[in-house]
């Protein structure tokens, strides 16, 4: 029997302000990944950031959503 794909991902969102207000920037599943892209984005970015937890469509659900009918 195969494993059930979610429909959704979950993880963290960072939000990056450009003065424009917050614009979405990218998407991290893991919290190691996360960590890690956190410490690049303040050590390269002069720009205020804010990281919180989020969900997004999980693109291999919509995949086999697709070949099942």
């Amino acid at each position: 029997m195969a494993k059930k794909t979610n429909k959704f991902l979950y993880g963290w969102k960072f939000y990056l302000d450009y003065g424009q207000g917050w614009e979405y920037e990218i998407f991290e599943e893991t919290r190691q990944g996360m960590k890690e892209n956190k410490k690049a984005y303040l050590e390269n970015c002069n720009y205020p950031l804010k990281i919180v937890r989020g969900r997004e469509q999980n693109p291999q659900y919509k995949a086999e959503e697709n070949d099942q009918l």
